[in-house]
């Protein structure tokens, strides 16, 4: 499954957004976390459709790019109050924090529910 790894790349990415000193390292972290989110929005798509009839298919789709979509408005107007009162480095940082923290949160739930 690539899901928590591509979200950890992601993660990664974000991190060195911060080092705003080091163009390079902004440039290089742009990149991982570009990968890292590639991999994550093409293994959730996957993993919805794996999970689905293949009758559910458009209704997988059409429910995918709300949640994309709607993610990527909530996430970015989020991101946009963080560092408006941290500053984009503290933001980057605090972002990618989060982002390390779902893929253990997500897994332990998961594992949650195979017990019942």
């Amino acid at each position: 499954m690539l899901l928590v790894p591509g979200v950890l790349v992601a993660a990664a990415g974000l991190a060195a957004l911060s080092l705003i000193a080091v163009p390079a390292v902004v440039v290089a972290g742009a990149a991982v976390f570009g990968a890292g989110f590639g991999v994550t929005q093409n293994a959730s798509l996957t993993i919805m459709y794996d999970r689905a009839p293949e009758s559910g298919y458009s209704a997988v789709g059409a429910l995918w790019n709300l949640a994309y979509d709607g993610g990527m408005g909530v996430g970015a107007a989020g991101f946009g109050v963080l560092a408006a009162r941290t500053g984009y480095p503290a933001a980057f940082i605090l972002t990618a924090a989060l982002l390390f923290i779902v893929p253990a949160v997500g897994l332990a739930a998961a594992r949650g529910s195979n017990r019942k």
